[in-house]
């Protein structure tokens, strides 16, 4: 067995500032480091405990009952105070899988199959109007188009809330980030803890008539008229059912494009064998993992290698660092389209692995198969690399779509 250590006097710290612009833009190199100084890692900011190597982070998500989320997933006290009624993610137990059962239930592959024909018409149509009419900013004209319209049809809220989902989604991530060194917030960031309690607000109020009938959300009402579920908990179900189809998709587009664009050697390969879109799919989630960072509590002591977390420790667990680590990768710095890594953690692993990631697969894999049909050259230029403090990716990005 191997030794553990005193934590708080041996386990190595990084004073790397994750959450500096700087490294928000460009995570990566911080990634590195932390993975190298070893298997957990005492933060400077925030003063967190942070595993980074795939292996560790893989089974640290998969024991719920250890590192648990029911004492917030945010790294500020603001997001983590104690809910009566807790969204989906920061559930545990019993409550987490009746709401995990209802919520998913038309998420799987095999219930989202009839929707495939749609999605695909829709981007299909869209792309017509675009390739071969010069530069546009591919997350406004390509990566937001599937989910916005997700919402509208699926997942079924009145139009005002649809309105607002953009703004609701980005603010929900990047308040649950750190705040600043000294412990301040900019501007945006007070301004997105305003709109994290209008977007709570929203869904405390929301009267379940003016759903679309047969949508995602009037489903969680019906469950709740059932007795399956109580109108208490089919509120707080809603947000997993629109946070996942909005920014973490629209980034995972954004960045498996802009991807695509720098490795036209990769695009050629996806070109000549659309049997490898599933893995190119996984391969842009693994390489630019979008969700940074989600923490979890120690219940009890928690040891990582040599190293223990003490009880009550708050724990980062790194995902786009465990997508980039050499030690279960190789040449992990390779965008490879035939690679196929059906375990990366973009979308987590164990009880709380993202809901909505067959929807996320579904929508890139049927812009990547209506581009192959449309598209032979893709140029990119420069991106405008976002500063969440919870997700990694574009807030806008030129590309140009080439027929010939």
């Amino acid at each position: 067995m191997a030794t553990k250590h005193n934590t708080v006097e041996d386990c190595p710290v990084y004073e790397g500032d994750l959450v500096s612009p700087e490294a928000l833009r460009d995570p990566f190199p911080h990634y590195r480091r932390i993975r190298d100084l070893g298997p957990v890692v005492r933060l400077k900011h925030p003063d967190v405990y942070a595993i980074g190597r795939f292996t560790d982070v893989q089974q640290a998500l998969r024991l719920p009952e250890v590192l648990v989320s029911t004492r917030g997933i945010g790294f500020n006290d603001i997001v983590n105070t104690p809910l009566e009624q807790p969204p989906v993610i920061q559930s545990g137990g019993e409550r987490h899988k009746k709401l995990r059962r209802v919520i998913t239930k038309p998420l799987t592959p095999a219930a989202l199959k009839e929707h495939r024909e749609m999605l695909k018409a829709l981007i299909s149509s869209r792309l017509d109007s675009i390739v071969d009419q010069g530069e546009i900013d591919a997350v406004t004209t390509i990566a937001r188009h599937l989910p916005l319209e997700a919402i509208s049809r699926l997942v079924g809220l009145p139009e005002e809330g649809r309105a607002n989902m953009l703004r609701w989604a980005s603010a929900s991530f990047n308040s649950a980030g750190p705040l600043n060194a000294d412990g301040t917030m900019d501007p945006q960031l007070a301004g997105d803890f305003e709109i994290f309690r209008e977007f709570n607000a929203y869904f405390r109020e929301i009267n379940p008539a003016h759903l679309r009938p047969g949508s995602w959300t009037d489903m969680l009402f019906q469950a709740a008229k059932a007795g399956v579920l109580s109108p208490e908990e089919a509120r707080a179900g809603m947000s997993a059912l629109v946070l996942p189809s909005l920014d973490t998709t629209i980034y995972a587009k954004g960045n498996l494009l802009y991807n695509l664009g720098c490795n036209p050697d990769q695009w050629a390969l996806l070109r000549d064998n659309p049997a490898l879109i599933s893995s190119a799919v996984l391969e842009g989630v693994r390489y630019s993992a979008t969700v940074r960072w989600f923490s979890r509590v120690a219940a009890q002591e928690y040891e990582v290698g040599e190293y223990v977390i003490p009880q009550g420790g708050r724990v980062m667990l790194l995902y786009g660092s465990a997508n980039r680590d050499e030690r279960h990768y190789p040449d992990p710095d390779r965008f490879d389209v035939t690679r196929n890594p059906v375990d990366q953690l973009g979308w987590g692993t164990g009880p709380h692995m993202c809901g909505g990631m067959h929807l996320a697969k579904l929508e890139m894999e049927v812009l990547l198969e209506a581009m192959i049909e449309r598209v032979a050259r893709i140029e990119v230029g420069s991106p405008v690399i976002g500063t969440n403090r919870g997700l990694y990716g574009f807030d806008s990005l030129p590309i140009s779509l080439h027929s010939k």
